[in-house]
């Protein structure tokens, strides 16, 4: 009986391999990404492995191992009206048996809405910015960006998780709509987001005034709701600060005044969402106050002193278009307290000009300003300041060393030219350059001499004019001292000349005679650098006294005689 039974299991096996090798499957499409299978199990408890192919898959994916008859498959991507096959595999007696089904798909549910973040603009580059929250579904392939009314398309953003767009072709300064419409890999369109707009802020002001309006276009279904706006104010370039707040359902208007010294205001509208989630800002917006109220530009170009050593002249320069006949004159001498001390009224150029006779160029250093009050008749403006350069003059051995102020008038590189010249004539050369505020030079063998300096405003300069200006003269009378040796050996290879040394005389008023004791003239020159060895008619004069008579012209330029005895020793 148990032979009978395993025999009859064997060959119902056999048979089993042969021809019951198909498992029968069913593949039903529920819904947008949604499968459910189902088939036979050919003995109990076994394990059937579940495979799936999309449209342009080579070969099969394993998606499930189950020990069920039933499975449910949900896509992780949409399938775009097209079939996906399925099937499985049971392994019993180590003999595989297949199923297989097919089942046409598509994706008939509408894809989800992104919304929005907020409509911006960019604080950097002044470009208007939108930002939004990612579809939720999982096969986003991006999103239309829309704009106007009726809403066009204006570009394509590919991407799920890009969220953020600058349409570059839209000016700040105008207020548009957007719109946002999410599309999934089947190219099915999502329904556009509410239309969200920037906000635009538009500033004026009455002439001399220093109260401005400020009006903005409301912000449209920004998430949450808007809970206020804040007016935000920066101040000549200063730091941003709170000037008025409205609540979302107040009017989109406020006015703020500015201190009387402000030139220029930058202002933006700040977009609060309620719960503070999101934030949307305006376009800046710039003031600034125009030339009737005062110059677009006022300033010191130079201060110099005359050539004739007895004035300073002041030059600036102004706005020609700005209505003032009235441009103060402001003094400081030695940094005292600067005081008005004359009115002038501008050139056809708006060149500035005004000569200071008062002051003593060489002695002083005078620091100079240009004011005006501006068109309102509250404040004045005031250049920048110019002192006069002054140079002082020291001996320094065989040298002179010259040193001056730094000129302030100008900002840049100041490279200064040192001038010479006798004092007898206005023979004027170069003796040296420099940006520092001393130079050395060697003391001149031509007699007293004049010095001046001349400065040059860098090619670095702010006002970029290429201006120069010069200094007082100074003078330099050189003390004239004299040394003369005593004795001297003329056999002898050091001390073996006599040679009286000058620190400055005048070389053509010079003479040095030597006499012997019988009152004959051994030695004659006229030329300072000429010196005596001990000869006469070319022979050593025996060691003894010898008188010298010494004339020269010293620096005050008086006549000196010096008369002495220089010994001849061996």
């Amino acid at each position: 009986m148990k032979v009978r039974y395993f025999l009859f299991l064997f060959f119902s096996l056999l048979w089993f391999s042969a021809v019951a090798d198909t498992i029968p499957l069913q593949a039903t499409f529920v819904s947008a990404r949604t499968v459910e299978l189902s088939w036979t199990q050919i003995a109990p408890g076994v394990q059937t492995a579940v495979f799936r192919q999309f449209p342009g898959e080579a070969v099969p994916t394993q998606i499930a191992t189950v020990t069920t008859t039933q499975y449910t498959d949900r896509h992780p991507r949409s399938v775009c009206s097209d079939t996906v096959r399925y099937s499985v595999v049971q392994t019993v007696g180590g003999v595989d048996c297949h199923g297989s089904a097919a089942v046409f798909v598509n994706d008939p549910d509408p894809t989800a809405v992104a919304e929005w973040g907020v409509v911006t603009v960019d604080e950097a580059t002044q470009t208007i910015v939108l930002r939004w929250l990612p579809s939720p579904d999982t096969d986003i392939m991006g999103y239309l960006i829309c704009a106007g009314s009726p809403s066009i398309v204006i570009d394509t953003v590919f991407g799920k998780e890009n969220t953020q767009y600058s349409p570059s072709q839209y000016e700040v300064t105008q207020e548009y709509y957007f719109r946002i419409c999410a599309f999934d890999s089947c190219r099915q369109a999502a329904a556009l987001t509410e239309a969200c707009n920037n906000v635009v802020l538009v500033l004026n002001s009455e002439d001399c005034s220093r109260t401005i309006n400020a009006t903005w276009s409301q912000y449209r279904n920004m998430p949450g709701g808007v809970d206020r706006y804040e007016l935000w104010v920066s101040e000549d370039g200063g730091p941003y600060r709170k000037m008025a707040q409205r609540s979302g359902n107040e009017s989109t208007e406020a006015s703020f005044d500015v201190s009387e010294s402000t030139m220029a205001v930058e202002v933006y509208v700040k977009v609060i969402a309620t719960g503070g989630g999101s934030e949307a800002l305006s376009n800046r917006v710039g003031v600034t106050f125009s030339t009737s109220e005062r110059p677009a530009y006022l300033y010191l170009r130079k201060v110099t002193v005359a050539d004739d050593g007895l004035s300073v002249e002041i030059i600036g320069q102004t706005d020609p278009a700005f209505n003032s006949d009235d441009y103060r004159v402001y003094r400081s001498v030695d940094g005292n307290p600067r005081t008005v001390i004359g009115h002038c009224a501008p050139e056809s150029d708006g060149t500035l000009r005004w000569s200071d006779y008062a002051v003593r160029p060489q002695e002083e250093i005078c620091t100079y300003w240009f004011g005006v009050t501006d068109g309102c008749g509250r404040n004045e403006v005031f250049t920048q300041q110019g002192t006069s350069l002054s140079v002082n003059i020291f001996e320094q051995g065989e040298n002179v060393r010259l040193q001056w102020n730094a000129y302030d008038g100008w900002t840049g590189t100041t490279s200064y030219e040192i001038l010479q010249s006798p004092l007898d004539n206005d023979l004027w050369h170069l003796s040296g350059t420099t940006t520092a505020q001393e130079l050395v030079l060697a003391v001149s063998d031509e007699g007293p001499q004049k010095y001046k300096l001349i400065a040059y405003e860098g090619a670095n300069s702010t006002y970029l004019r290429s201006d120069s200006l010069q200094s007082a003269v100074v003078f330099h009378r050189p003390h004239t001292d004299l040394w003369i040796p005593n004795a001297f050996t003329p056999n002898e290879s050091t001390n073996s000349t006599f040679k009286p040394s000058f620190i400055y005389i005048d070389p053509t008023d010079y003479s040095l005679i030597i006499y012997n004791r019988q009152g004959a003239v051994v030695f004659e020159s006229h030329d300072p650098s000429e010196s005596w060895d001990g000869r006469y008619r070319g022979s050593v004069l025996p060691p003894e006294a010898y008188v010298y008579i010494i004339t020269y012209r010293q620096n005050d330029g008086t006549m000196q005689y010096k008369k002495g005895i220089v010994l001849i020793v061996e």
